[in-house]
């Protein structure tokens, strides 16, 4: 069974992160994608929260070749610890439906932000990375 990943943040495609040159031997990108989310700006990266009846949230789909090494390296960098833990994180990692542009859907897993973003600015716009274009013009 195939195994996809939906980023939407920091891990998009065109995000230069170094942490992702660890992984990119086992990631194969798809293309872009959508989830029925809405964005939160945490700081220094985004976090979304599934909203199925509400606003959409653009990100990039990858298949994964190495789902194991990508979840190890990933799971680290989004602060979720190996193995079970009862501590709250602030991502959990689910699989969730994404609508590829082509209009098909597949079951991608998704960091989802964990906390309660009431005291967070939401991001109106769809894509994290053209809101971080703009807010670096203003």
């Amino acid at each position: 069974m195939k195994e996809y990943l939906f980023t939407y943040g920091t891990l998009r495609k065109n995000y230069d992160l170094k942490l992702k040159e660890r992984v990119k031997d086992a990631l194969q990108y798809v293309g872009q994608g959508k989830i029925g989310a809405a964005l939160y700006d945490l700081g220094r990266y985004p976090g979304a929260i599934k909203n199925n009846k509400g606003p959409e949230v653009i990100g990039d789909v990858f298949l994964l070749n190495d789902p194991e090494k990508v979840f190890r390296v990933l799971d680290k960098y989004e602060g979720i610890p190996a193995g079970n833990s009862s501590v709250p994180t602030e991502f959990v990692r689910k699989k969730h439906t994404v609508r590829l542009r082509s209009g098909k859907d597949v079951r991608a897993w998704i960091y989802w932000y964990n906390y309660d973003p009431a005291h967070k600015v939401r991001i109106k716009q769809k894509d994290y990375l053209n809101y971080l274009k703009n807010k670096s013009t203003t």
